[in-house]
């Protein structure tokens, strides 16, 4: 009954509009975490991560246009000492930070395209007995060749049913935020740099056999245009670890300019129990010729990666207790 409420909830959030608009920023199924939302900061089951994401889509025309993100964040929980007489440990507060920068950049064929942005992260989430909610902010400072500006993003987090072990593309089972982009900006500010944007997402982890489960997720945007992309993803669990990967991924999307998004992805690392992991996936953007629909761009492609501190874990549920 659960899982049937959110997948209503989600399709209400992408049905909110059904207009497109020809700049795509990122895929659904591997937006950078701090460009989703500033609340994901420091939002993962190790205590730091580093993330690259590429994104190259072609127009129509033939013009390409080009985004690059690289991010860096961390997170501190805040712990207390309980006990006494000479048992003294370690208990949680539920008080977590986030912190972290990020680079996101943009070129194009065409003149005048490109600009840079850099910002710092910050989040705050407090876990409570069932549930987590959190939020984050991002000041920033944007530039091109001929304008320059300061903005600030901010964004809430919420989720249930954190994934202890096998951490999935979310830390939680259930997940759902919302973000707003260039708060101090207009709707599409200029023809260069980003204007105001809204950002509505969320996932759900679904478990239906031992060894694969699936992930229904979606995005909404709105810009002064709406766009929307709506999927889901398959991800096969080993029995056990494997001596250098796990956590094989298959995912597709649609998406509101009319394409068809397949991704894969597959998660590497060492062969001891604490080790790094690089967690990578590449997706495409399908135009839906087939269907005579018309797509506002002809076709684009995303790499991603993850590089982080990695501790495996051999608990026999992959999606936590």
């Amino acid at each position: 009954m659960k899982n049937k409420s959110a997948i209503i909830l989600l399709l209400f959030i992408t049905a909110m509009s059904f207009r497109s608009f020809g700049q795509q920023p990122h895929g659904i199924f591997w937006s950078p975490e701090l460009r989703l939302n500033p609340a994901l900061t420091g939002v993962m089951t190790g205590k730091w991560r580093l993330m690259e994401n590429h994104r190259s889509q072609t127009f129509n025309e033939g013009g390409t246009l080009q985004w690059n993100t690289l991010s860096a964040d961390f997170r501190k929980e805040i712990i207390k000492k309980s006990g006494g007489y000479g048992l003294v440990m370690d208990e949680a507060t539920g008080n977590t930070f986030g912190f972290g920068v990020m680079d996101d950049r943009r070129r194009s064929d065409s003149a005048g395209a490109e600009y840079i942005a850099d910002y710092f992260s910050f989040s705050y989430r407090h876990a409570f007995k069932k549930s987590t909610f959190g939020f984050g902010i991002q000041p920033g400072y944007m530039r091109s060749e001929a304008e320059k500006k300061f903005d600030i993003n901010a964004g809430l987090l919420w989720g249930s049913g954190s994934i202890y072990c096998w951490q999935e593309d979310q830390i939680f089972k259930n997940q759902i935020g919302i973000a707003a982009y260039n708060i101090l900006s207009d709707w599409a500010d200029t023809a260069v740099l980003p204007g105001r944007e809204i950002q509505a997402h969320a996932g759900f982890l679904i478990k239906k056999i031992e060894q694969v489960n699936f992930v229904v997720n979606g995005l909404y945007r709105y810009n002064g245009t709406s766009d929307f992309a709506i999927g889901t993803y398959a991800i096969f669990f080993p029995i056990v670890h494997y001596a250098y990967w796990d956590r094989a991924r298959l995912g597709l999307h649609y998406r509101s300019s009319n394409h068809l998004t397949w991704s894969a992805g597959l998660r590497f690392y060492g062969r001891g129990k604490k080790t790094f992991t690089l967690d990578g996936t590449i997706s495409y953007d399908m135009p839906m010729k087939f269907l005579d629909f018309e797509s506002k761009y002809k076709n684009a492609w995303e790499i991603g990666i993850v590089i982080t501190r990695f501790e495996k874990c051999w608990s026999t549920d992959k999606c936590g207790n």
